[in-house]
């Protein structure tokens, strides 16, 4: 047993070689998790933006027109449209880019 220094480095480059395994297999994984998260807070933001207009438009606070608003250096364009469901509605739609770059767009229905 006197004889064996040699197998401490072999130790250490191999205990080195799984934390760095373990490191490069969570980084991934770990940046799609804080995309996933800029995503939902942007679709939260856009609910409630779309949330807000339908309801000042249906107390007739505003009027329906197209209107880009900026909230936290993100913008959100706001696009009115007839309802295609029965007479009477009018569609409000949110678009916006989400943190990968697509385009993102979300509609509910009001009654004039």
């Amino acid at each position: 047993m006197r004889n064996c220094k040699g197998y401490v480095y072999l130790e250490l480059i191999a205990a080195f070689s799984v934390c760095i395994f373990l490191v490069l297999s969570i980084l991934p994984i770990l940046e799609k998790v804080m995309t996933d998260r800029k995503n939902m807070i942007m679709r939260t933001e856009a609910h409630h933006l779309l949330y807000e207009r339908l309801t000042a438009f249906m107390d007739g606070e505003i009027q329906g027109m197209e209107q880009e608003f900026i909230i936290q250096e993100r913008m959100y364009r706001m696009i009115w449209k007839d309802g295609k469901d029965s007479m009477g509605t009018i569609e409000g739609c949110v678009r916006y880019e989400d943190a990968s770059g697509r385009s993102q767009t979300i509609c509910d229905t009001a009654t004039k």
